[in-house]
């Protein structure tokens, strides 16, 4: 049985982004906001879906979430779901 990695999307809510195929994200891999923990790969542009399953976090730049080690993301999986008309992670915890 394959072992799960920190910082995969595990389900994603957002189903009009292209990535988005029966709440399953194929983004090669994606990016966490700034500020905020928005995911930053959503589009609804032309990008090309890979066919494979679980990305992981590339990078995520919310260094106020206690998951984030040095722009790694340690959760053992994230969920994006819509925020504010925007996509999320949903999995984000402050640190405060």
């Amino acid at each position: 049985m394959e072992q799960m990695n920190e910082g995969h999307v595990l389900t994603c809510m957002v189903m009009e982004c292209t990535f988005n195929q029966q709440e399953v994200c194929h983004a090669p891999n994606i990016n966490v906001g700034e500020t905020h923990p928005s995911c930053d790969t959503f589009t609804t542009g032309n990008a090309l879906p890979i066919p494979q399953g679980m990305p992981d976090v590339s990078v995520c730049n919310v260094t106020e979430c206690k998951f984030n080690q040095s722009n790694d993301c340690m959760a053992p999986g994230i969920t994006v779901a819509h925020h504010s008309g925007h996509a999320d992670c949903f999995t984000y915890r402050s640190t405060g």
